[in-house]
């Protein structure tokens, strides 16, 4: 985990923290409403997008090394799956013949 997850899993921990005395207590000054209802939705939101993006930046990671592995052509699935197998039983009548 880097130090940056670390921090992110701190802020969202911290914000749920914060939002118990609101929610069971009743607890809300201006203040603290204040830091709780335009603070706190922002940065998750940041923290939303910001973990997104790094999602998608490892499926772009994956998917080039799936590519290597397969010599650099895209393979689709359900082509694959419908292929049907070469009947052996029959033999070539060119190949049998001298």
């Amino acid at each position: 985990m880097s130090r940056t997850e670390l921090v992110e899993w701190i802020v969202i921990i911290g914000t749920i923290v914060a939002w118990w005395p609101r929610i069971f207590l009743g607890y809300d000054p201006l203040w603290y409403h204040i830091l709780i209802y335009y603070v706190s939705l922002p940065v998750l939101v940041i923290i939303l997008v910001r973990r997104f993006r790094a999602n998608e930046a490892g499926f772009r990671v994956s998917e080039e090394m799936l590519k290597a592995q397969r010599g650099g052509r895209p393979v689709d699935i359900s082509e694959a799956a419908s292929r049907q197998k070469p009947d052996r039983g029959k033999r070539d009548s060119k190949k049998g013949t001298r």
